[in-house]
């Protein structure tokens, strides 16, 4: 009998090895390409580019592309591109990023595509261009993935990718990692998969992007432009791909990127001068501007008042619709109407939200008209010629906030919220180690404001 139960446990051990999740130390490089990732990289109506990565040893980077069929012979029309290669990560011994951009292409077109070597190829992904006209369309908006990516930011990702597949595109907010290394770049390719070589990303710089070694100046992430192929139409080379535009279907998205802001005032006047210079040009009926620090904190210990002050005189002299920010791990929006200038055509809705498991506390001086602490969001937003339609969900697929934004022939907003929100809680639950940080008055006006 004995001898039964010790042969049944060896069993049960031996194929529980086999069932373990599998470890990332066997997720090193190979011949075949990895960590595909698909974004926009000029004109969303006639380009995409894609990145990649193989062994170090593979230093031939092909694209095929061609309009979708529902052929298996999928290649049989391809076009072939040449791309680029650099080393994964600076000094590289196993690692070689590729790159290819597709050009020419046409509006409102689903195209297949696959990369590779010429020999060896990933999967045929596909993805459709946008229209070069005005006409609906709708993204997907995540703030800070940051930490635990592969256990928990995976699911703010999986789910809102499932809930909403019809989406243009993914857009980040900043702190994508915790820290631009191989670790968690690991771990943020292991979340999103194969959805990033379907859905185009778009994202800006967040203070953790950035790296500071000892005794030395930050210096930005050796990945980014290795993963990231965006737009160079920022205001100096140094700033390119980071603040730039683009304009998709009737709306001008700007990416701020506002920890650059902080490093030098210098580099502060030439990134607000040129965000002057790309709201007052702006062709198209609506305008978003996507940004890591917030105008208005909504966690502790967090206020940036000359930042604030520079940002909002702009947005607000510009009439932005739209501002979506990160940073602070808590979900606040608003308009802080009793702070707004007295000349804005528009007074700007800021939105603060977070992604990934990592949080922080409300604070008490409350600017916004919904927040929500300990909780992992995603936002949906559409466009429909006049209207701009919001919705905030948690990771569990549950409504957490909405609102609209009707914009009429004088291009003045009329801001419309939800009949649905006075029926959803609000979640102001202070995280396990903050609430020391409350005395007992601030705590009584916290739970009173928000019942």
């Amino acid at each position: 009998m004995k001898n039964l139960l010790l042969l049944t446990l060896i069993v049960f051990s031996f194929f529980g090895l086999f069932a373990q999740e599998p470890q990332f130390a066997n997720f090193s490089p190979t011949i075949f390409p990895d960590r595909v990732m698909l974004t926009i990289s000029g004109n969303p109506a006639t380009s995409r580019a894609v990145s990649w990565r193989t062994v170090l040893e593979n230093k031939v980077s092909v694209g095929e592309i061609a309009p979708v069929n529902a052929s298996p012979q999928q290649e049989q029309k391809k076009l072939v591109v040449n791309g680029t290669v650099a080393p994964w990560e600076e000094g590289s011994t196993s690692s070689m990023g590729h790159k290819v951009i597709f050009d020419n292409l046409k509006p409102n077109t689903k195209y297949a595509y696959r990369v590779g070597d010429g020999k060896n190829w990933s999967e045929w992904f596909q993805f459709e261009t946008s229209s070069d006209k005005t006409e609906p369309f709708s993204f997907i908006y995540h703030g800070d993935v940051q930490n635990d990516i592969k256990s928990l930011g995976s699911r703010a990702i999986r789910q809102a990718y499932s809930h909403f597949p019809e989406a243009d595109f993914m857009l980040f907010v900043g702190d994508l990692v915790s820290r631009s290394n191989e670790e968690y770049w690991r771990e943020f390719f292991y979340a999103g998969s194969w959805i990033y070589g379907m859905m185009p990303s778009i994202a800006t710089p967040g203070n953790h992007e950035y790296d500071k070694p000892e005794n030395q100046p930050r210096t930005f992430s050796k990945h980014w432009k290795q993963i990231y192929t965006f737009p160079t139409n920022g205001p100096a080379e140094k700033f390119h791909q980071r603040t730039y535009y683009f304009d998709y279907q009737g709306v001008r998205f700007i990416s701020v990127d506002s920890p650059a802001i902080g490093e030098s005032s210098e580099d502060g006047a030439i990134i607000m001068n040129w965000l002057d210079q790309t709201l007052a040009s702006n062709p198209t009926q609506w305008s978003v501007v996507f940004t890591h620090y917030p105008v208005y904190s909504c966690s502790q210990g967090r206020d940036n008042e000359k930042y604030r002050d520079a940002m909002k005189a702009i947005l607000e002299k510009f009439g932005v619709d739209l501002v979506l920010q990160g940073h602070d791990h808590t979900y606040c929006r608003g308009q802080n109407l009793p702070n707004a200038g007295t000349n804005a055509k528009n007074n700007p809705v800021y939105v603060v939200s977070v992604s990934g498991p990592k949080m922080y506390g409300l604070n008490t001086s409350f600017w916004s008209d919904r927040v929500a602490s300990n909780t992992q969001l995603y936002q949906h937003i559409s466009f429909s010629g006049s209207v701009l339609n919001y919705q905030s969900f948690t990771v569990a697929g549950d409504l957490y906030d909405e609102f609209q934004i009707v914009k009429n022939k004088k291009g003045e907003n009329r801001f419309i919220e939800s009949k649905k929100i006075g029926q959803i809680k609000q979640r102001t639950e202070i995280p396990s180690g903050a609430r020391e940080k409350y005395n007992e008055e601030e705590l009584k006006k916290y739970q009173q404001k928000f019942q």
